[in-house]
């Protein structure tokens, strides 16, 4: 079979219809680029049955429609219909010829005709299927086909083989299959889900109905025994009311006499209180005085303190400037004898300058050198001597900025001493006053506390005994409700140590699971469900509550054998290592993110360990929980009734569409319910017992703090006057540190003047001098040089001469050299005169200070005589305040304890009122409670069972047991009857139409089951059926490609290579190359050439391999080098007589090789047409319309 005739009608750019003739062998389409050449291969794809509009270069389908040019209007439709020649019947069941059309109206409607006849799409797929003309088959190659082939990863190249293989509608049957195992998945899930909830509902409604009978027999007993214990204790209610009412006349009685006892001690109080206010004022007038002398001797003391100080430091100051007088006049002294001694070296020196230049003289005379040189040589001499001068300036000036920092350093030396010495003594001082305004400070705060502290505590015991009643009132209130939890609680946890309301299986194992290993424990014990979900959880689990949770299959095999050997009944087990989970797909949870109502996924929203997700995934993995059932209807509906849902209330909506829901039976518990209850009040007891110990406490506290009242109101008011006198001596401490301060402070001022300045100044010069001294002896180098080479330039005129002048040198030297000792010899005198000029001035200061500070001494010592007796005054007046102010503090002392006495009565009294009132009111509570009692009662009687008071007392029998007795009995049957719990009364016939339903929907499971595996079993087949085709097609596809290989590259070798040989539905195909020179190596490590040739030699491969009708190439070789696509040509003519080619290039070569050539031309911009060309033709129209 082969492509005879292609007509394009309106397809993109060929918007006129186009005929195309094609015969066996290598057809060639050429045209420049945009010329709508690989529009006829995007033509073919399409009417074969391509749907991806962007695989033909569009945006959507309607693109492949002719769109118009600025001359030409846009079609309405695209047509394409191919022609085969099928003489050889290679489409079974078809003509001799098959046609095959596709059109595509601008509205969207298409047509599919098979022998112009219409057919649907999946007619024209399913046609070519096999035939190796897919619309991904081996009859399309392009250039990017040949890149993903180099280009992907070893595992994704063997979808390449596959198709050669014809896997592709085994691998469509596994999908189909695949699609029916997961619909029959979803069934089963659906079946599961109501046989689980119809099993969960079995059992309860067996047990119902047995305990339907035993709940009425036990609520008659019940009702007669509770009315003839009401009627007896409304009789006993009425004589304890009586006896309350006249205690309680008794009680008011008592308190109204304490009342009138507590007015008259206040009013005793109020005098007393009075009495020591007026002594309070005459002791605080006393203190007052006290207080200003105390002030005024303290700041006495202080400045006498301060005098002492200042004769202290006036003698260490003393002392250490006649050190530093004594140190000037011996640096004047040394100063004055250095001087003498380098006046007389430099008179030295002058004689002897004037001796060398009379010499000098001399010997000019007798030099007779030629005077071009010896002006040279003077004038370097001259620069010589003149460096020297220099260079002894330099020295002298390093010396006296010696002398100059070594005399600083000494005055600095002695300065910063004393001033660390002040700095030393400022800092103590400063951090004292710190501390003496830290206490001013904190005493005045205390004073103030004390003063509202004694206000305070007054209104203290009146408001701590209101607290007391109220905090007394609050823990009896919190005692009861405790103790009503706490029975609560205990009750529960007896339940859940016994596994009440578990099946007897469950609970045989429960009980026995320490010797069981690998039971972890029912899922209503391993959940942790939020109280807000716990009705929607207890309701949508059910049954699978008591589901028991183990390790592994083993340990669930272990549990069965053990009811099994003990005859414990049946239990349902979840082995945790083979449970599957079920999960809600992504997509459906987007779906339901944002939809009113929806609240979370079941898995979501509880706690459990991680190690059971499986497990709880399985249960509750694609429950979906919503707040009501208004909102849970439209939610379940837009999930077409695939998923269980559950409100809030406990209603459910079952996968298939069931609902159920209703009321929930007061009281009901189940264990799920009992478990979280049981852990909520746990949690509760706790916070409840804290908030009783700490009420408790609080109490204590209270009755601490009404006793201490009172004494703490003596004790603040000694305390106030305490702080105050401390107060008045802290500030004057204060005062006195102050003014030492400041006169130190004074005293460093004062020292801080003298200090030298310019360390850093001193510094940078001394480095300076440094630098021109370096700077001037490298000069003196370079003129030693330059003389050296003048003198022995003048050595060559005359052995006489270079005598002389060599005498007439050293003797200018030897002048240069004194008179640079000359000049600095002057220098130094002026230094030295300088130092003797600085050391007297120093001493003239140091005399001059000392004069001062003796003057200050003797006015200090006069001072301190005056200050001495007005000290003496002042002691004698603190002394005779002191006796003053301690005989009010004893009458203060008696007027206190005579007023502590008589608030220590009105606290008594006080006390015994309050309680007198708790007992009052306690009174009060008991009446209350009776008469609410009896009122409970009458209304019980009247109410609940229609009768009166006196026909229940009436028919009390005589020999009626005690009280106590009866309250057993009656708490015996209520006991039974809570533990009967909820009774459904239809539970009989509820139970057989259950059972029905069960039987039913069990068999329809079965027969899921059976359909599952057969549906297993053939995707098995199909998987074999792969395996065998593709091992089949690979390892003929190798061989040819080690083949083929040689002949595409002129020689070389390459093989092809299975990444994971054990799996072959799954492994990668590595291609190993080695073109002719190189070595072996993998496809992605050749250059781009030969990784595209090599891509071409697969497919050709695979083409020998699985030969098809005809192959579409289009620009396949556009990569590939001149002699490559020569071969390429030559290799297509080859394989020509077994598959028709039809080849879009625009390589010389590739024409070279077609047996017909056609152009593809855009005479007229936009619109395409067909031409048939030579091969000279060709070129040239290829290399028109490439760029230049």
């Amino acid at each position: 079979m082969y492509l005879q005739e292609l007509t394009i009608n309106g397809f993109k750019s060929f918007a006129d219809k186009t005929q195309i003739k094609f015969d066996p062998g290598l057809t060639g389409v050429v045209g420049p680029n945009g010329s709508g050449k690989s529009n006829i291969t995007e033509a073919i794809r399409w009417v074969l049955g391509e749907q991806s509009a962007k695989s033909l270069r569009g945006e959507r389908m309607g693109d492949v429609i002719f769109a118009g040019t600025d001359t030409r209007p846009p079609l309405n439709r695209a047509e394409v219909t191919m022609v085969f020649n099928n003489d050889d019947g290679y489409l079974d069941q078809q003509p001799t010829q098959v046609s095959v059309t596709r059109r595509l109206f601008r509205n969207g409607d298409s047509e599919f005709l098979l022998n112009n006849k219409q057919v649907r799409l999946k007619d024209i797929v399913t046609l070519f299927m096999d035939s190796g003309l897919g619309r991904d088959s081996f009859a399309f190659i392009s250039q990017g086909r040949v890149e993903a082939i180099f280009n992907s990863k070893p595992e994704d190249r063997r979808g390449i083989f596959e198709e050669a293989a014809g896997v592709l509608k085994y691998k469509q049957q596994k999908a189909k299959a695949q699609a029916q195992l997961d619909e029959t998945d979803d069934n089963l899930d659906r079946v599961h889900d109501i046989v689980h909830e119809l099993s969960v509902r079995l059992e309860p409604l067996a047990e119902q109905s047995s305990m339907a009978r035993e709940y009425q027999r036990q609520s008659a007993e019940y009702a007669t025994l509770h009315q003839q214990l009401l009627a007896r204790q409304v009789h006993d209610m009425v004589g304890q009311q009586q006896a309350t009412e006249r205690a309680a006349h008794a009680t008011k009685q008592r308190i109204e006499e304490l009342n009138d006892k507590i007015a008259g001690l206040e009013a005793e109080s109020d005098r007393r209180t009075q009495a020591a206010t007026a002594l309070d004022q005459q002791l605080a007038q006393v203190n007052d005085e006290l207080l200003a002398k105390s002030m005024k001797q303290q700041s006495l003391n202080g400045e006498e303190n301060v005098s002492s100080e200042r004769v202290q430091n006036a003698a260490s100051t003393l002392a250490d400037l006649r050190d530093r007088l004594e140190r000037a006049e011996h640096d004047r002294d040394d100063a004055h004898a250095h001087l003498a001694t380098i006046k007389a070296e430099r008179s030295e020196l002058t004689n002897t300058i004037k001796d060398l230049r009379t010499q000098i003289r001399a010997a000019e005379q007798q030099a007779s050198t030629p005077a071009q040189l010896n002006e040279q040589l003077e004038t370097a001499q001259q620069e010589y001597i003149d460096t020297l001068q220099q260079q002894a300036n330099n020295r002298n000036a390093v010396s006296a900025l010696s002398k100059e920092a070594q005399l600083a350093d000494s005055q600095q030396a002695a300065t910063r001493s004393r001033l660390a010495e002040i700095q030393a003594q400022l800092d103590k001082l400063t951090a004292q006053q710190k501390d003496v305004q830290q206490q001013i400070d904190a005493a005045q705060k205390a004073q103030d506390e004390a003063t509202t502290k004694v206000r305070d505590a007054e209104a203290a015991v009146n408001q701590g005994q209101a607290e007391y009643q109220q905090l007394n009132q609050q823990l009896m209130d919190h005692s009861r409700a405790y103790t009503q939890a706490n029975a609560r609680y205990k009750t529960l946890k007896e339940l859940n140590d016994d596994y009440a309301g578990f099946y007897s299986g469950v609970r045989t194992v429960l009980k026995n699971k320490d010797g069981l290993p690998g039971v972890v424990g029912a899922v209503a014990e391993l959940l942790k469900i939020p109280e807000r979900y716990q009705v929607a959880f207890d309701q949508a689990i059910g049954g699978s509550l008591q589901a028991i949770v183990t390790a592994d299959q083993t340990a669930a095999k272990r549990a069965i054998s053990f009811l099994k050997q003990r005859r414990a009944g049946r239990a349902t087990f979840l082995p945790a290592d083979i449970i599957r989970p079920r999960e809600l797909p992504q997509s459906i949870r987007q779906q339901l993110t944002g939809q009113k109502g929806f609240i979370g996924v079941g898995i979501d929203l509880v706690g459990f360990d991680q190690g059971l997700a499986n497990v709880m995934g399985s249960l509750i993995g694609t429950l979906v929980v919503v707040d009501n059932l208004d909102n849970a209807v439209p939610i379940a509906n837009s999930l077409h009734h695939r998923y269980r849902l559950v409100t809030l209330d406990g209603d459910i909506l079952n996968a298939g569409g069931s609902m159920s829901g209703g009321a929930q039976h007061k009281g009901s518990t189940s264990p799920l319910a009992r478990n979280q209850e049981a852990q909520r009040l746990s949690t509760q007891l706790g916070a409840m017992t804290a908030k009783l110990d700490q009420e408790r406490a609080e109490l204590a506290q209270l009755e601490e703090r009404i006793t201490a009242a009172n004494s703490t109101l003596r004790e603040y008011s000694n305390r106030l006057t305490e702080l105050r006198d401390q107060t008045h001596t802290t500030r004057s401490s204060g005062q006195l540190v102050a003014q030492q301060i400041g006169q130190l402070e004074q005293q460093a001022a004062a020292l801080k003047v003298n200090l030298p300045q310019g360390e850093d100044d001193m510094e940078q010069r001394q480095a300076d001098l440094t630098k021109q001294g370096e700077a001037i002896q490298q000069k003196l180098d370079d003129l030693q040089r330059n003389m050296t080479d003048l003198r022995a330039a003048l050595a060559d005129q005359s052995s006489q001469a270079a005598d002389h002048q060599e005498r007439l040198t050293q003797l200018r030297t030897d002048l240069a050299v004194k008179q640079e000792a000359a000049k600095t010899a002057t220098a130094q005198i002026d230094q030295w005169q300088e130092s003797e000029t600085a050391a007297v001035d120093q001493r003239n200061q140091l005399a001059q200070r000392i004069a001062t500070i003796e003057k200050t001494a003797t006015e200090t010592a006069q001072e301190k005589e005056e200050r001495s007796a007005t000290l003496a005054q002042l002691g004698q007046d603190i002394a005779a305040l002191q006796a003053q102010q301690e005989r009010l503090n004893a009458d203060k002392a008696t007027a206190r304890t005579e007023l502590s006495r008589v608030s220590a009565s009105i606290t008594t009294a006080y006390t015994e009122r309050q309680e007198v009132m708790a007992t009052s009111e306690t009174q009060s509570v008991q009446l209350n409670r009776l008469k609410m009692n009896l009122d409970a009662a009458l209304t019980t009687l009247s109410e609940e069972y229609q009768t009166s008071y006196e026909a229940a007392i009436a028919a009390v029998p005589d020999d009626a047991v005690p009280i106590p007795e009866l309250q057993s009995q009656i708490k015996l049957l209520k006991r039974g009857l809570d533990e009967l719990g909820p009774v459904n009364l239809s539970a009989i016939d509820e139970y057989q139409e259950v059972k029905e339903r069960y039987d039913f929907l069990t068999a329809q499971q079965n027969d899921l089951e059976d359909a599952k595996a057969q549906l297993l079993n053939t995707m098995g087949e199909l998987d074999k059926e792969v395996q065998d085709r593709f091992e089949e097609v690979f390892t003929a596809t190798s061989s040819a490609f080690t083949e083929i290989f040689p002949q595409m590259f002129g020689g070389g070798h390459a093989e092809l290579q299975l990444t994971d040989p054990e799996n072959l539905l799954t492994t990668g195909i590595e291609i190993i190359a080695q073109p002719p020179g190189k070595n072996h190596t993998r496809l992605s490590l050749l250059s781009g050439g030969e990784r595209a040739l090599t891509a071409i030699t697969l497919l050709f491969a695979i083409i020998k391999v699985r030969p098809v009708p005809f192959s579409v190439l289009d620009e396949v070789e556009a990569s590939l080098d001149e002699a490559n696509v020569d071969r390429f040509g030559d290799f297509l003519k080859h394989y020509s007589s077994n598959t028709q080619f039809i080849v879009i290039t625009h390589r010389r070569g590739t024409m070279a090789a077609a047996d017909i050539l056609y152009g593809v031309t855009m005479q007229e911009s936009g619109v395409s047409r067909m031409v048939s060309v030579s091969l000279d033709d060709a070129a040239t129209v290829v290399s028109d319309g490439e760029p230049g």
